[in-house]
């Protein structure tokens, strides 16, 4: 029986000839893990919109388009299986990005802020608490890669382990790896914190353990 091609083959067929049979093998290849990485995020933002689903998933395309497709070409795949964990990654941020630009707003007075649609899961013994937290995004989103700001919202906000990161192969990190990255990011953080404290510090108080 005849085997079909293979998922880097798949994506070599979209980079090389952009054809509408190449991307359209590509969709029924990826889609799958695509709009479940997207649904993940929704769920724990409590947000049961299927359409929200749906339009964070045709997002993940245009990133991965954007530019001719910089993501994808800049990919090196050590094996087949690793552009999966790199589409759940890419997938994974977009839908985080949605959320924080959600929240900008609401900070901001376009709409009213009453918590509600923010994650609770926030490691005890790190951040704790939520308002700083998305003062301190913007730190985040100024000063790491697409890669360890993924990290940061997955940790901080989504609950998951150094250990469920280090699972998601796209990120080629291991779990010591994600806990030094965790830990780096921290140290900005408490620094940053200080700063803040030293000047018109927010209304809230950020609880990190030295």
């Amino acid at each position: 029986m005849t085997q079909g091609p293979t998922a880097t083959e798949i994506v070599a067929a979209c980079l090389e000839s952009g054809t509408d049979a190449a991307w359209i093998a590509f969709v029924q290849r990826f889609q799958p893990l695509i709009a479940s990485s997207v649904a993940r995020v929704v769920r724990r933002y409590g947000v049961p919109a299927p359409a929200l689903i749906d339009d964070l998933t045709q997002d993940t395309y245009l990133r991965l388009c954007k530019d001719n497709c910089r993501n994808l070409r800049e990919f090196r795949a050590q094996h087949d299986e690793a552009i999966f964990g790199y589409l759940k990654v890419i997938a994974t941020s977009v839908a985080l990005d949605y959320f924080r630009a959600r929240t900008t707003h609401k900070r901001r007075g376009e709409m009213p802020d009453d918590g509600s649609g923010l994650e609770a899961s926030i490691s005890p013994g790190s951040i704790e608490q939520s308002a700083l937290l998305l003062e301190l995004e913007a730190h985040v989103a100024a000063n790491e890669s697409e890669r360890d700001r993924t990290i940061f919202s997955l940790y901080y906000r989504q609950g998951f382990t150094a250990r469920d990161i280090a699972s998601i192969s796209g990120l080629g990190l291991s779990q010591k790896g994600v806990e030094a990255c965790i830990y780096r990011i921290t140290q900005s953080l408490r620094a940053t914190v200080n700063k803040l404290k030293k000047g018109s510090p927010p209304a809230n108080t950020l609880g990190i353990v030295k």
